[in-house]
């Protein structure tokens, strides 16, 4: 294995796969946020015909109705590429890499590789979940549990109004929305970007995947979800770690985020038919299921360990 190898992944020699990368990303992240929590709305009200001040006051206020629901599609599209995306490209010409080279595109795709991608996904559920309910059921301070509970406030009303699905090409377009855009731009970021920079300096597959993976939940911010979220970023990381490539992160990534827009969508129209309000939207796992759903999860990661340790000897 060369010096420019870390990993299975290749990290050619470069003066930003080192702390400096790591922060000049992080930078672009939150500037970016900033400049397309002002441009997003005046953008969306161009394309929908609007108003700015009509925009931004269905924004902040939606009020159910077609518009409401297209515009903070939009906007949160619009938004999350600026913060997401740009800054990932910005720094592969920094960097003077390519797409292809940060995210792994050259690797070959296997089938063991994706059976074992399924199983993850599936096996991952009932774990993430329940972390998600125990978090919730901790009592903590009124202070911490004010803060964690606006954050999730925020956090629903946003997806909520995006998530408002009447037909089932809402469902196609929510999917994209939610489910695909951020299974492509966010391991890309993360398990491409922020991967290739910690294996760069630190020389440490593990260590990159745990740095990469806070950042990724942190990033999130949603205090309850948070150790679900770095459960899940973990699992991307070694993913990606073992295999060279963030294509199998992106399948697991998509079908994950694809169940929740899914169950979602099926509490809506269940409402609709009953009357009965988020029957689908929040299931409780039990703690034997999720411990028991936990052994096919670990035997997925320890196999792609294994795997990375093969193809390191061929």
């Amino acid at each position: 294995m060369t010096d420019d190898t870390v990993d299975g992944n290749f990290i050619k020699k470069s003066l930003f796969y080192n702390g400096w990368g790591a922060m000049f990303v992080l930078i672009f992240i939150f500037l970016f946020n900033i400049i397309f929590s002002l441009l997003s709305p005046v953008i969306s009200a161009f394309i929908l015909g609007i108003k700015i001040d009509e925009a931004r006051q269905l924004l902040s206020t939606p009020d159910g109705t077609a518009l409401a629901i297209n515009l903070s599609r939009i906007n949160h599209t619009l938004s999350f590429v600026g913060y997401m995306l740009l800054p990932a490209l910005l720094f592969t010409v920094v960097n003077r890499s390519s797409i292809a080279e940060e995210a792994g595109f050259k690797t070959k795709i296997g089938r063991s590789e994706i059976g074992m991608s399924l199983l993850l996904t599936v096996s991952a559920f009932a774990p993430v979940n329940w972390l998600d309910g125990f978090m919730r059921n901790i009592p903590w301070p009124q202070g911490m549990n004010h803060f964690a509970t606006k954050l999730d406030t925020i956090r629903q009303e946003a997806t909520g109004t995006i998530l408002d699905m009447q037909a089932p090409i809402e469902l196609v377009v929510c999917l994209i929305i939610v489910a695909l855009l951020p299974a492509l731009f966010e391991e890309f970021l993360f398990r491409g970007i922020f991967l290739n920079i910690y294996k760069g300096f630190s020389g440490s597959g593990s260590l990159a995947v745990v740095n990469q993976a806070i950042i990724f939940a942190v990033l999130h911010f949603s205090f309850y979800e948070l150790p679900g979220i770095l459960l899940m970023g973990i699992a991307f990381g070694v993913v990606a770690a073992a295999t060279g490539t963030i294509l199998y992160g992106i399948i697991i990534h998509f079908l994950f985020n694809s169940t929740a827009v899914v169950l979602h969508y099926i509490s809506h129209e269940y409402f609709r038919q009953t009357g009965v309000s988020g029957a689908f939207d929040s299931i409780d796992i039990p703690a034997y299921i999720a411990l028991l759903s936990a052994i096919p999860f670990i035997y997925s990661l320890v196999w792609f360990k294994r795997r990375r340790k093969e193809i390191a000897n061929v």
